[in-house]
């Protein structure tokens, strides 16, 4: 008879006490564990067996998946390939299904870029390109450091026309524009975690920058990448170089507003609001933003004269309601933001689901207590933002 069921949560729970439980005892024992892993992995099983008897086949393989990312962490032989190669294989053994392989197959060649071995980890990797941009960028990188061996002293520096393998390392770059895998799809990986694999990545995509100026996936997929990992400052840095190759390019100009915004930069976000209005004169999204700005700065001047752009360009009627309900409610004007609402009611309907939500929000925007005030205030302009873009179908940025 199997055993009572269990919430999600309270197996979750047990689950990650007894990770923490086999964290510890790796750090302890790491040596021990390195000299005999079947022993390991057989005590793993056992444990898992005994106290979580009827964890689903995910659960449990995720679980082994864990304290093996945690011994090659903690041993000092995690850049010995054939110790890496056999705790992979006991590894899959101990799995109840067959999926992870993969993943095991890629760290392995990550681990020979680590050690040296470029050519093997060509050979390793290459199945693997499209499962993620890191890994066409390393193929690259190792073509790129085998050509640098074969090159007599400044050969690149000089001019010279590049060898075969620098041709190939170029190759894997363009490769990467016309296959666009994933950015950090394996982000949740012990291997993302590699600082050695963050360098290659930028050295490789600054190469490419440089070797093609005219291709923009180069900048496009950084940006991707630097935002995901939540660095401002290489966005601002490939940001400037995009805007001055490509200014016309409205993805780019979006994510140069996205910026300006997160570092509350009103001067900039002025200025990039200019660009688009004068890249784009027929198009409301430029209009939008420069209305999106007013009401965040609650310039009264700046916000008439947007709208009656807008206006003119039959702008939809409730977008304009809900922007001008934000503009009024971020000037302080609590008597004519009600007004705005009430205006809003009819628009949509008095039962309508957004109007509920924002009856309820503005209530503690108009309050006096000022921490209440400050997360309405977030949440109202976020949530107006991202319905009034899906009004207008414009590219949430």
């Amino acid at each position: 008879m199997g055993e009572e069921w269990q919430p999600d949560a309270v197996i979750k729970a047990k689950t990650n006490q007894l990770k923490r439980e086999f964290y510890e005892y790796i750090d302890k024992n790491i040596e021990k564990i390195d000299t005999n892993i079947p022993v390991f992995f057989g005590h793993v099983a056992t444990t898992l067996d005994n106290s979580l008897p009827d964890i689903s086949e995910d659960i449990h393989d995720q679980f082994i998946d864990s304290v093996t990312w945690k011994v090659l962490e903690a041993s000092k032989k995690g850049n010995d390939i054939p110790f890496v190669e056999k705790l992979f294989d006991y590894a899959m053994r101990n799995k109840r299904g067959k999926k992870g392989k993969a993943i095991y197959d890629i760290t392995l060649g990550l681990r020979m870029i680590n050690n040296g071995r470029y050519a093997d980890a060509i050979e390793q990797l290459k199945k693997f390109k499209s499962v993620d941009a890191i890994i066409c960028v390393a193929i690259a990188y190792c073509y790129y450091v085998l050509s640098t061996q074969q090159m007599q002293d400044g050969q690149e520096e000089s001019g010279a026309r590049p060898n075969e393998m620098m041709l190939a390392a170029r190759e894997q770059m363009i490769e990467l524009t016309r296959t666009n895998p994933p950015v950090n799809r394996l982000r949740n990986h012990e291997l993302a975690e590699d600082p050695r694999m963050s360098k290659i990545f930028w050295f490789m995509l600054n190469r490419a920058i440089e070797w093609f100026p005219s291709e923009r996936e180069f900048l496009r997929i950084g940006l991707e990448k630097a935002l995901k990992d939540g660095n401002t400052d290489v966005r601002g840095e490939l940001l400037n170089i995009a805007i001055e190759r490509f200014y016309d390019d409205m993805y780019f100009l979006r994510e140069m507003y996205r910026l300006k915004l997160e570092r509350r930069d009103a001067g900039g976000l002025a200025g990039v609001v200019k660009q688009m209005t004068q890249q784009f004169p027929d198009d409301i999204e430029p209009v939008y933003y420069g209305m999106k700005l007013s009401i965040l700065t609650a310039r009264g001047e700046t916000y008439s004269r947007f709208r009656k752009i807008a206006c003119a360009k039959n702008i939809s009627p409730n977008v304009l309601a809900l922007l001008d309900f934000a503009f009024e409610l971020m000037s302080g004007k609590r008597d004519e933001a009600l007004a705005c609402l009430e205006e809003i009611k009819q628009k949509f309907g008095p039962h309508h689901y957004y109007v509920a939500l924002l009856e309820y929000v503005s209530h503690d925007f108009l309050s006096d207590d000022e921490k209440k005030k400050k997360k309405a205030k977030k949440a109202m302009i976020d949530s107006l933002d991202q319905f009034c873009m899906k009004l207008l179908k414009l590219k949430t940025i």
